[in-house]
């Protein structure tokens, strides 16, 4: 849809171009006006045409997020860090319009699964609650005090 957009308006300003440069032709009798013009639409589609092809590719290729949206994760999981709670192995990706989080969840050793798995559930659906449309992925680990 975007695309076509930005097709019709390049179209638009390809008209008028033709008009513009026929006008100031026909008042300056100055022929390589038109040229200049023509040239000038030109470097509007291709430029059009670039930033299009640019945003397409930016799309569908996987992309680290935006750094406001990691601050915003960043700031939640600093909420829930504690002395006997921590995380590890933060990574980010964007394709689209979906963000995906994975990391890893550390906690003492001593915790039962039960217990890890609620707080693993408790960070996903936090982060999520602060980035709608974002998948969440955590593992749990024993975290290794020193």
């Amino acid at each position: 849809m975007t695309a076509d957009g930005k097709h019709l308006l390049t179209d638009v300003w390809t008209s008028f171009g033709v008009i513009a440069g026929v006008l100031l032709v026909g008042l300056t009798s100055w022929e390589r006006l038109d040229a200049i013009v023509a040239a000038l639409v030109g470097v509007n589609i291709l430029v059009t045409g670039f930033r299009l092809v640019s945003q397409s590719v930016t799309s569908l290729l996987d992309a680290a997020m935006p750094a406001k949206d990691l601050a915003r994760v960043t700031a939640v999981l600093d909420r829930m860090r504690t002395a006997d709670l921590d995380f590890a192995d933060l990574r980010t990706r964007e394709s689209g319009r979906h963000r995906f989080i994975s990391l890893t969840v550390l906690v003492p050793a001593n915790w039962s699964v039960e217990r890890g798995h609620a707080l693993a559930d408790d960070v996903e659906v936090a982060i999520a609650m602060d980035l709608p449309d974002t998948d969440v992925q955590t593992h749990l680990e024993p975290r290794q005090l020193p």
